[in-house]
């Protein structure tokens, strides 16, 4: 009989320190830590959880990451967002609604059929470790072929043995006209000379 009182309160305590540490850490973003795209993410929220407004609070993170003393973002990240600051705005105004990087990149590319290639690459740049996602997404657009999409991956510096095409939901026949590659400075660790400055628009 005691050792049963025992063993309920035993898992009585476990269930409540697991709640608690739920309650405590809050919604659950994106990606981890080392994502330069969570580390924004998650300065996003901070901020709307103090009341601002959602579209202040991404143009404020955003504005301040591309500060040369703040370290959110890494080089590449940094070149990437300030290369076409309205779609890094556009991509957190979805990434704070879907919390999915299939998700945004998708609707991006539907969206911007013309930037095609820069979604891919701000994908790819804030978040390395989860290209597949950006693969994924910009496959079920249909506005790229496979390998068009895989080019643009390698063109923003992925591995391509960390992506497949296998999972990918659509393929288009061919490319969408009017897609411009960005400069290989972008996303590329600026090997190839591409133009990373920041867009005035």
């Amino acid at each position: 009989m005691n050792f049963r009182r025992v063993l309920m309160a035993m898992m009585l305590s476990v269930v409540t320190a697991f709640s608690v540490n739920a309650q405590d850490a809050g919604p659950s973003l994106f990606g981890d830590k080392d994502q330069p795209g969570n580390r924004l993410h998650n300065n996003i929220q901070e901020q709307v959880d103090a009341g601002t407004d959602i579209s202040e609070a991404i143009k404020a993170s955003i504005d301040s990451s591309l500060t040369d003393e703040d370290n959110t973002l890494n080089g590449e990240s940094k070149s990437a967002v300030a290369f076409d600051l309205p779609l890094a705005n556009q991509f957190y105004a979805e990434m704070t609604r879907s919390n999915s990087l299939i998700e945004v990149t998708k609707v991006l590319i539907e969206s911007n059929a013309d930037k095609a290639v820069h979604v891919i690459t701000l994908g790819a740049v804030l978040y390395p470790d989860f290209a597949q996602e950006v693969f994924d997404g910009a496959a079920l657009t249909g506005v790229m072929n496979n390998d068009d999409i895989l080019v643009a991956m390698l063109q923003a510096g992925v591995d391509p043995s960390t992506v497949s095409d296998a999972t990918a939901a659509g393929t288009a026949a061919a490319p969408a006209v009017g897609i411009v590659p960005l400069g290989a400075g972008i996303g590329a660790g600026g090997t190839g000379g591409g133009d990373t400055t920041a867009s005035t628009n």
